[in-house]
């Protein structure tokens, strides 16, 4: 009689119930990636890396100095990455040693991310030096993958750039693979057979995982997915055996390299230019340009520096903001011209340039069916004249009001620089229906009949039209009011807004104006 085989613990401890086979077939079936693997990126990233002698980029390990990447001269003598700067050196006495920019690498990974994005839009970075694209969609418009690698090869080389291609249907298989210079597979059956020479740094897990499965006899990737899986997640770690099953087939969603968008125009004259006019026709001509790329792209934005360049003179840079995003070429014309009209130009113009700011996807807004009557829509009317006011005091003498969720009236608003996108609390909102437009910066004392009826201006006492309404707040900072406000009018049809002090003298007081 057969007996079924039970699968034995690889650590035995704590019971726990193994982690699920991964699904190989699902949403990404039929996708096919190409990782690019830069094992020079280090060194071909700085641009005083010379080509005709040794040359090593070495950073800080463990107190003391470990190459990073070698050029073809230093390789020709034996130098390897990750030996010693002082191995280094026994091997070669004429060493050129630089040290490692990250943010060198991480701009020249960003460019050639950028430079992929020709054969698909798909393509995400692996920092320090990989990059991933999805090419199943690229195909057949380049005449296959072939023709794809090759195109990419070509680039790269005439970058100047060292590169690993390799295709797999899995984005973390084409990774590992590229690392280790391993050929591409495209089907999904020899993907797992092709997996398993691949040796374990190829993942570049930490050190220390790398050490613990070492001393358990595991060299390559194809030993850790040969081990009990439940063991392997308790003792390696669940985010291992999670990478091990995304090479194989689960979906593995990864974030896509968005381009930055920089919006810049540029128009140098034949002659010193001092004449305002002159340059405000050029502007227009620049910010016409501007807005044309805009509506392409179909993206705003909230603002634009205008640069002026002078011969002998550091350039004047003017930024112009705007109260929200747009596409609108009158406003930025009109805000160019207001503030050239205001400046005092240091010296004459040699050059102007427009640079865009920001930009944000354009998201088009429900109208009414047949526009509205005066052709203008007011929300724009208000921000052209925010923006004017802006232009004409400065940001600094400008602001908006925004209503605070308080009770004390004086505290009930707050400067705010966002004119048009306040959240106003739903409590100051109820409150400020009741209260006054006009509210003094401080109560004014107000006198009062021998029966404590207040009076205003005259000795004839208010009419009382509305209220008490009881205010108690404060007593937690310091700043304790009891206070029964009133709606009141005088002889002369003043709406005033009044309270009486409950919580000490009794006195009347005025606070605030109704229209």
């Amino acid at each position: 009689m057969s007996r079924a085989l039970k699968t034995l613990a690889l650590f035995p401890g704590e019971v726990s119930p193994p982690p699920s086979e991964p699904r190989l077939h699902g949403p990404g079936e039929n996708r096919l990636w190409i990782a690019a693997h830069f094992p020079k990126l280090a060194l071909e990233s700085l641009a005083a890396a010379p080509v005709d002698e040794a040359a090593v980029v070495t950073e800080s390990w463990r107190g003391c100095a470990r190459v990073i990447a070698a050029n073809d001269k230093a390789l020709s003598l034996g130098i390897r990455p990750n030996i010693k700067l002082s191995a280094a050196f026994a091997l070669s006495d004429s060493l050129h040693v630089l040290m490692r920019c990250s943010e060198s690498e991480q701009s020249k990974l960003r460019a050639l991310g950028e430079y992929a994005q020709r054969f698909t839009p798909v393509v995400s970075l692996v920092p320090p030096a990989a990059l991933l694209m999805e090419v199943s969609g690229s195909i057949k418009l380049f005449g296959g993958l072939g023709a794809i690698k090759h195109l990419l090869a070509a680039g790269l080389r005439e970058q100047r750039i060292t590169a690993h291609l390799c295709a797999a249907p899995t984005a973390l298989a084409a990774l590992w693979l590229a690392r280790h210079e391993e050929d591409g597979v495209l089907s999904r059956e020899a993907l797992v057979g092709r997996l398993s020479r691949v040796p374990l740094e190829a993942a570049e897990w930490p050190e220390k995982t790398q050490k613990l499965l070492k001393n358990m006899g595991i060299r390559t990737l194809g030993d850790c997915m040969r081990l009990p899986r439940d063991g392997f997640a308790r003792r390696i770690g669940l985010q291992y055996l999670h990478e091990l099953d995304k090479s194989r087939g689960s979906y593995d969603l990864r974030h896509e390299l968005e381009p930055v968008i920089e919006l810049r125009a540029r128009i140098e004259f034949a002659d010193e230019v001092s004449s305002t006019a002159l340059l405000v026709n050029v502007g227009k001509k620049l910010i016409a340009d501007l807005v044309e790329d805009l509506q392409k792209r179909q993206i705003q934005i909230q603002g634009f520096d205008c640069v002026l360049h002078h011969r002998d003179r550091t350039m004047t840079v003017e930024h112009i903001n705007l109260v929200e995003p747009t596409q609108d070429e009158e406003r930025f014309v009109r805000l160019f011209t207001d503030r050239l009209e205001q400046m005092r130009l240091p010296a004459p113009v040699v050059a102007l340039d427009m640079r865009a700011g920001p930009a944000e996807p354009v998201i088009a807004s429900h109208g009414s069916l047949f526009g509205h009557a005066d052709g203008l829509d007011p929300g724009s009317a208000q921000s052209s004249l925010i923006e004017r006011l802006q232009a004409r005091f400065g940001m600094e003498n400008l602001y908006g009001m925004d209503l605070v969720d308080e009770y004390r009236p004086e505290a009930t608003w707050s400067k705010s620089r966002q004119f048009l996108r306040q959240r106003r609390p739903p409590l100051a909102i109820s409150r400020a229906r009741e209260r006054p437009l006009w509210i003094l910066p401080a109560p004014r004392r107000l006198s009062s009949t021998p029966d404590n009826r207040p009076c205003y201006k005259s000795h004839e006492p208010l009419r009382i039209e509305q209220g008490p309404e009881r205010i108690e707040s404060g007593w937690w900072d310091g700043r304790e009011i009891g206070r029964d406000y009133y709606k009141a009018s005088s002889s002369h049809d003043e709406r005033l807004w009044i309270f009486q002090d409950h919580c000490a003298s009794r006195d009347w007081y005025l606070h605030g104006f109704f229209g």
